[in-house]
């Protein structure tokens, strides 16, 4: 496939990748799944798969709290990706090329949607004053001029660090001393311990350790597959939200409105 047309393709993929973060949230915002894109696109599959698993756990425990805006880990994640993959890199290669270009790359992108996040104010004043004057077709114009500059903070710089990247990302790597490159692969095999750890941080906290306990003994003692501790958990979280939500005063298996049914 022509690099131009690749390029095209990864950059509608990044722009819809950062839809989905504003909007449906399918998951496809996620390091992991934004890679499925590009091994489909690169035809490359084992290797964006193992470049998006490596850059997933590197990024897990990243989150947005209050009016922070993080590094953007689906450009990191579709740059980094497709130019190991059209490097021809493989295996711990493409993860180390993929961290050396992912990492500064969703930190530039994190910078231009911080501006496009301010720019977009202006429509949101606008809208606000099509709202007072009963022009809602107004409103929707503006709601989709916002859209489409959330999916060009994305699609822009992805398809020019793929069309212009690839070859060039080839020779500077060439030209990075052996014992650097060997650093960077150590590097990319620790940085995921790094985002466990961010996670496990967030888990250690109040009562949240018993369910890691159970996790962990499920997986290392009783051996079942992941499916089924997924299973657990999601059981395990129903009965916390059971007895976290009850009334004050109430027992499980009572309920507040004497036995009254109601009339659906």
């Amino acid at each position: 496939m022509n690099i131009l047309i690749q390029s095209i393709l990864l950059a509608l993929w990044a722009g819809l990748c950062n839809w989905d973060q504003y909007g449906p949230h399918l998951g496809f915002r996620k390091p992991l799944l934004a890679s499925v894109g590009v091994g489909l696109i690169l035809g490359d599959m084992p290797t964006a798969i193992m470049c998006g698993a490596s850059l997933e756990l590197m990024w897990l425990g990243q989150n947005n709290i209050g009016a922070y805006v993080p590094p953007n880990v689906i450009a990191g994640t579709i740059a980094g990706t497709s130019l190991a993959i059209m490097g021809g890199q493989t295996g711990a290669d493409a993860v180390g090329t993929a961290v050396l270009v992912g990492v500064p790359a969703a930190i530039l992108v994190q910078q231009l949607t911080m501006f496009i996040m301010t720019f977009n104010i202006t429509w949101v004043h606008k809208a606000d004053k099509a709202a007072l004057s009963g022009d809602f077709d107004s409103i929707a114009k503006y709601h989709w001029l916002g859209g489409t500059m959330f999916f060009l903070v994305l699609a822009v710089p992805v398809f020019f660090a793929c069309y212009i990247g690839g070859s060039f990302v080839t020779d500077i790597i060439a030209m990075i001393p052996a014992p650097i490159l060997s650093g960077v692969k150590v590097a990319s095999n620790a940085i995921p311990a790094v985002g466990l750890a961010m996670l496990l941080t967030m888990m250690m906290k109040k009562n949240m350790w018993i369910f890691l306990v159970i996790g962990f003994v499920c997986i290392a003692y009783l051996k079942l597959p992941l499916l089924a501790v997924a299973l657990i958990g999601l059981a395990c979280a129903g009965i916390y939200d059971l007895i976290m939500e009850r009334p004050i005063g109430t027992t499980l298996g009572t309920t507040t409105d004497d036995g009254e049914e109601y009339d659906l």
